[in-house]
């Protein structure tokens, strides 16, 4: 046996998600926010490579069902790396393929299908199949191609739209239109294909904060995607956005400010009855997840939650979240001891808005 080969992210949903590499890095890679694939050349991998990473996972798969998990340790060490990962994902129960790197969709309907007809085939125990898709890649699709390859086994896809306005799209460089969203996102949703959209709070900067919100809201009206996952905006070092916001081009929004943003999103969604997360540790507020229609109140009350706090209990909660240590704001009842001293500590260092934000930011940086 050999290793086959992974990616190197999918989105946080996708955890539990056996991992398999369909194209290497991203054929855009021009966003002004991103990271992750600068330097690196885009490459669609061989259908047989593919296949035969496939053959290699259901090897793996074979060799559990026939081995006991004592036989596992006298295997090579990375082919018992693979056996184990593999194991995880059959024993995990929710059976679910994620197709990387950032575009998968950007491949031609003929081997997309022909992907996800072997993948099926060979691997009968997916229970979903998920991809990334760039609104660009997904347009060029129609309808019935799209509702051709749900048929062959595609269920859901992530689609980083990062906001509903034209002068914040152009902004970061994301390559693609509201119109285009709109029209993407509709041909996906009549396929019968799950959406899962992503929007970036204070990407637009302050003086497109509200912009960024409104309008996005009405792209989530118009196509009402079955998941909005909320990425809040951080601003990397070697960006283009980043270097924006020295040169002064941008105004970056505080970190309360870009939170807020998503209060004015879920305030303007009307009739769009999917599920909004907050499944990132740089979101503010993990707890503003639910319906979009049903629990949309229950949303809002987070943030109305946070404004009754003063100013020093709003910034010890900023402060101990951004450190990973708390997850909603019910948390700030139940600090340790040693917690608040953490807290306090930080509090009469950071005694000016700029030393607070900067050190929220540098905080940010930290995570992908």
């Amino acid at each position: 046996m050999k290793d086959y080969e992974i990616g190197p992210i999918r989105p946080p949903s996708e955890s539990k998600s056996l991992l398999l590499r369909i194209t290497r890095n991203c054929p855009w890679n021009k966003c002004k926010f991103c990271t992750l694939y600068k330097g690196n050349k885009f490459q669609t991998r061989p259908i047989e490579e593919i296949k035969a990473d496939i053959d290699q996972i259901a090897s793996y798969r074979d060799a559990i069902l026939n081995y006991h998990n004592d036989s596992a340790g006298k295997l090579p060490h990375e082919t018992r790396q693979r056996y184990y990962y593999i194991l995880n994902w059959l024993a995990g129960g929710e059976g679910t393929v994620f197709l990387q790197d950032a575009n998968t969709m950007v491949l031609s309907f003929d081997k997309l299908r022909e992907i996800l007809a072997y993948l099926r085939k060979k691997l009968p125990e997916a229970k979903r199949v998920t991809s990334y898709g760039r609104v660009d890649s997904l347009i060029k699709f129609s309808a019935e191609q799209l509702a051709c390859l749900k048929e062959s086994g595609l269920d859901r896809i992530h689609s980083g739209y990062e906001s509903g306005s034209d002068k914040v799209l152009t902004l970061i460089n994301k390559g693609c239109t509201k119109a285009q969203e709109i029209e993407a996102g509709q041909k996906v949703k009549a396929a019968g294909i799950e959406l899962s959209l992503y929007f970036m709070p204070g990407v637009g900067g302050r003086d497109l904060s509200g912009e960024n919100a409104i309008e996005t809201a009405d792209v989530v009206n118009k196509v009402n995607p079955d998941f909005v996952r909320i990425r809040t905006f951080v601003s990397h070092t070697g960006t283009g956005l980043a270097g924006d916001i020295d040169s002064g081009l941008i105004e970056e929004c505080t970190d309360k400010e870009k939170a807020f943003e998503i209060k004015k999103m879920i305030e303007n969604i009307d009739g769009a009855d999917g599920y909004l997360y907050s499944d990132h540790i740089i979101n503010l507020f993990e707890g503003v997840k639910g319906n979009m229609m049903a629990d949309k109140e229950k949303m809002l009350s987070v943030f109305a939650d946070f404004e009754k706090l003063d100013t020093r209990e709003q910034r010890k909660y900023q402060i101990m979240r951004r450190l990973g240590m708390l997850s909603s704001l019910s948390d700030l009842d139940f600090l340790r001891r040693e917690q608040e001293s953490v807290a306090d500590s930080y509090l009469s260092r950071l005694d000016t808005e700029e030393k607070f934000e900067n050190f929220l930011l540098s905080c940010l940086r930290q995570y992908i």
